[in-house]
C-alpha cells in the first residue's frame, strides 16, 4: 500500500511524521504546505499536481488539517468509487480521524481506524452500512477480493437493506459463515446478489454479479506477437468455457517472455498481475501435459500455458487445457475461493 499524508501547519506536519513513522510497513511518504517547521516534509508547491499525483498512484491520501482543505483539493480530481483512492482528513491535533472518500472499496474506513490503533483519536464513520450496522455488499467484495458488476444495483442493494427490506442471493461457489441479516437465499426474485466466475445468465431481474478472483491464466507466445492476437486469443479460450475476465486473479508464462511486449501490454490492460517462471521451475510441476518437442527445444520446457497456470495458481487444478492459435497458446487453473460472511449478523 503507498499513502501520501500531507500537513497544512507545523503541527501538522509534526502529526504527518509520526504517522509516517507509524506506517513503515507501507510505501509512505510526508510532505508539507506550509512555512513554519516542516519536520522533514517536502514542500509541495503545487497542491493540484500534487493531488493528481497522490490520486494516480496511491492506495490513500490523507490530510492532516480543515476538511475543507481537502474536498476543495480532491473535488476536481474524484472520478469514481471504485477507482478513487482512500482519503481521509485529521485535525492537526489528531483527535478526529474522519474518511471522506472510498471508504469501503477504497479501504479508508479501516485505514481510520488502524491510524487510531497506533497514534489514537477518535474515527469519525459517516457510511449509513456502518452506522446502521448493515451488511455493506462494496465492503463485503473487497474483503473478499470480488468484483463488483454494477456499481448502480450496489448502492439500490444498501438502499434496501437500511429500509429494513430483503435482498436475495445466490452463489456459484461455497459460502462460509451465516448470512447477515436481510440476505436471503434464492435463485430467483427482483433484486439480488450472484457470486459467480463464469458468464452465465443473471438469476434476478437485477443482478449485482460479484466474481471471485479465482481462476490463473498461464500464456506462451511466440516472439514479437501483438497484444491483439494475445486478447483474441485469451478472450476465445475465455468465452468457449464461460470464464468470465474478472475472475482471473493472476498470470504465468515462462521467464524467456518476461520483457515480451505484446504480453506485458495484455497484462497490464487487466490489471493482471505477472509472474515468470524458470524452465526447471515450470518443469518441476507435476501433472498429465500436452508437450511439445519443439517448444521443449525453444524453451526448454514442454508446454508453458499449463505448467505455469498450475505454478501461479499454487495449488490449483486446470480447467482448461492448452488451447492454440496465432502462435499463442493459452490453459487457465482454478483455486477454490474463501469467501467469508465474517461477522457481520
Amino acid at each position: 500500500m503507498r499513502i501520501n499524508i500531507i500537513g497544512f501547519s507545523s503541527k501538522g506536519c509534526a502529526l504527518a511524521k509520526e504517522i509516517y513513522d507509524e506506517f513503515q510497513e507501507y510505501a509512505c511518504l510526508y510532505y508539507g504546505r506550509t512555512k513554519g517547521n516542516t519536520h522533514g516534509a517536502e514542500y509541495v508547491t503545487s497542491m493540484d499536481e500534487w493531488v493528481a499525483d497522490s490520486f494516480k498512484h496511491c492506495d490513500a491520501v490523507i490530510f492532516i488539517g480543515a476538511a475543507g482543505i481537502a474536498v476543495r483539493c480532491i473535488a476536481p480530481h474524484i472520478k469514481d468509487k471504485t477507482t478513487d483512492p482512500a482519503v481521509i482528513v485529521i485535525d492537526e491535533l489528531g483527535k478526529n480521524i474522519i474518511p471522506i472518500l472510498s471508504g469501503h472499496i477504497g479501504g479508508a474506513n479501516e485505514l481510520s481506524l488502524e491510524i487510531k490503533e497506533r497514534i489514537g483519536g477518535n474515527v469519525i464513520i459517516t457510511t449509513a452500512t456502518d452506522l446502521n450496522h448493515v451488511f455493506s455488499v462494496d465492503t463485503f467484495a473487497v474483503d473478499n477480493d470480488l468484483h463488483i458488476g454494477n456499481m448502480s444495483i450496489a448502492k439500490q442493494i444498501s438502499a434496501r437493506l437500511l429500509d429494513g427490506l430483503t435482498v436475495c442471493i445466490s452463489s456459484d461457489v461455497k459460502i462460509y459463515g451465516d448470512l447477515p441479516n436481510g440476505l436471503v437465499y434464492a435463485d430467483h426474485g427482483d433484486i439480488g446478489i450472484h457470486i459467480t466466475p463464469y458468464n452465465v445468465p443473471p438469476p434476478f431481474k437485477k443482478t449485482l454479479t460479484l466474481t471471485p478472483k479465482q481462476m490463473f491464466i498461464g500464456i506462451g507466445c511466440r516472439k514479437g506477437v501483438e497484444m491483439s492476437v494475445i486478447e483474441k486469443r485469451v478472450f476465445t479460450d475465455l468465452n468457449e468455457s464461460g470464464i468470465s475476465i474478472h475472475s482471473i486473479k493472476a498470470g504465468g508464462s515462462i521467464d524467456l517472455k518476461k520483457d515480451e511486449e505484446g504480453l506485458l501490454e495484455f497484462f497490464n490492460k487487466y490489471d493482471i498481475p505477472a509472474t515468470f517462471f524458470t524452465a526447471n521451475e515450470l518443469e518441476a510441476i507435476k501433472g498429465d501435459f500436452f508437450d511439445s518437442e519443439y517448444v521443449r527445444e525453444v524453451t526448454g520446457v514442454g508446454n508453458v500455458c499449463e505448467r505455469a497456470a498450475l505454478a501461479v495458481s499454487d495449488g490449483g487444478e486446470l480447467i482448461t487445457r492448452r488451447t492454440t492459435g496465432n502462435g499463442v497458446t493459452v490453459a487457465v487453473a482454478s483455486k477454490d475461493p474463501m469467501i467469508n460472511f465474517g461477522v457481520i449478523k
